[in-house]
C-alpha cells in the first residue's frame, strides 16, 4: 500500500472521484486549496490501476483532443 495524488479544477471531477473512490471502499483524503481540488489516496497496486482506468474513462484525455 502506497499513497498516490490527483488534483483536479472541476468539481464535477472530483465530485465523481471521490464517489468512485468510496464506492470502491478506497481510502482517500481530499482537500480544497484555493480553487484545486487535493486526492490522497492510500491503495495497492490493483487499486492504483482501477483508478488510473476510472480517470482515463472520465477526463478529457479520453476525448481524442
Amino acid at each position: 500500500m502506497k499513497y498516490y495524488n490527483f488534483e483536479t479544477m472541476f468539481i464535477s471531477l472530483a465530485t465523481k472521484i471521490g464517489d468512485f473512490l468510496h464506492d470502491n471502499g478506497i481510502y482517500f483524503e481530499l482537500s480544497e486549496n484555493g480553487k484545486y481540488y487535493h486526492f490522497e489516496i492510500l491503495t495497492d497496486t490493483a487499486g492504483a490501476d482501477q483508478i488510473n482506468n476510472f480517470l482515463d474513462a472520465n477526463t478529457i484525455w479520453n476525448k481524442g483532443v
